[in-house]
């Protein structure tokens, strides 16, 4: 008797056993971890020249939050933005947005000046983190090459309503970095209009001389043709506002 009741509980433990091992038991793995891979959004920015006589430079584009300034009205423009404005040179920009903990992005148009006309365009891309479209701004700048210190530019213009597939387009102004006088001289100008001018056609000057001394809207050129007898320029470098278009859109 005691030997079948001593085989029954042998049956008995070994059937509970297996139910755990069906059931999940201690030797059951744990449900796999979802991983959610989050889909970055990207943006495309493309720039116009609308002058008849003036070549952008190679923009600078910077995808950032409140915490950077490309420049601001009213404000001395830094030394960053003056070598871009009186120089064209785009990479003390691009060091400036890289150390910047506000940036999330920055790109730099490539090919050369842009010229004008329609059919011209420089397009640079910008991929930034979705979780920073709440707060997420476009700041940009190119130099207009015929010219002391012009450029044109947008700062901080906000892209956080903007959905995936759409767009916006922006008209842009003509600013002064308000770094060097306008002489429109061959020997400050660098830009193709002096080519042939025998100046020096020097580009950027540590030496601040503007009258007004803080970033605004540029007044324009004067020329040779219209009375300013030592300009290099003539009335083909004139402008009116606006002097490009930007097109951005999201693309992703």
């Amino acid at each position: 008797m005691r030997n079948s009741l001593g085989f029954k509980a042998s049956l008995i433990s070994l059937a509970a056993t297996a139910l755990l091992s069906a059931c999940g038991g201690h030797d059951s793995k744990p449900p796999a971890e979802v991983v959610t891979i989050s889909t970055p959004a990207v943006f495309e920015v493309t720039l116009v020249n609308l002058t008849a006589g003036q070549p952008l430079t190679p923009l600078v584009a910077v995808a950032h939050d409140d915490g950077f300034k490309l420049f601001n009205l009213g404000e001395s423009a830094s030394v960053e933005l003056e070598r871009l404005a009186e120089g064209g040179e785009t990479a003390p920009l691009v060091a400036l947005a890289s150390s910047s903990k506000s940036v999330f992005a920055s790109a730099v148009g490539t090919g050369g000046p842009l010229l004008p006309g329609a059919g011209n365009k420089s397009t640079v891309y910008l991929t930034v983190p979705v979780a920073s479209l709440p707060n997420l701004r476009l700041s940009l700048a190119s130099m207009m090459g015929n010219t002391n210190d012009g450029f044109t530019g947008v700062n901080a213009q906000s892209l956080a309503q903007l959905a995936a597939g759409g767009s916006t387009t922006l008209r842009l102004l003509a600013y002064d970095a308000g770094t060097e006088r306008n002489t429109e001289s061959a020997d400050t100008v660098p830009g193709p209009a002096t080519a042939n001018s025998g100046g020096k056609r020097e580009a950027f000057n540590p030496v601040r001389d503007d009258v007004i001394n803080v970033v605004h809207i540029h007044p324009g050129i004067v020329s040779k043709d219209d009375g300013l007898p030592t300009s290099a320029l003539t009335q083909m470098h004139r402008w009116d506002n606006p002097v490009a278009t930007l097109t951005i859109k999201r693309t992703q």
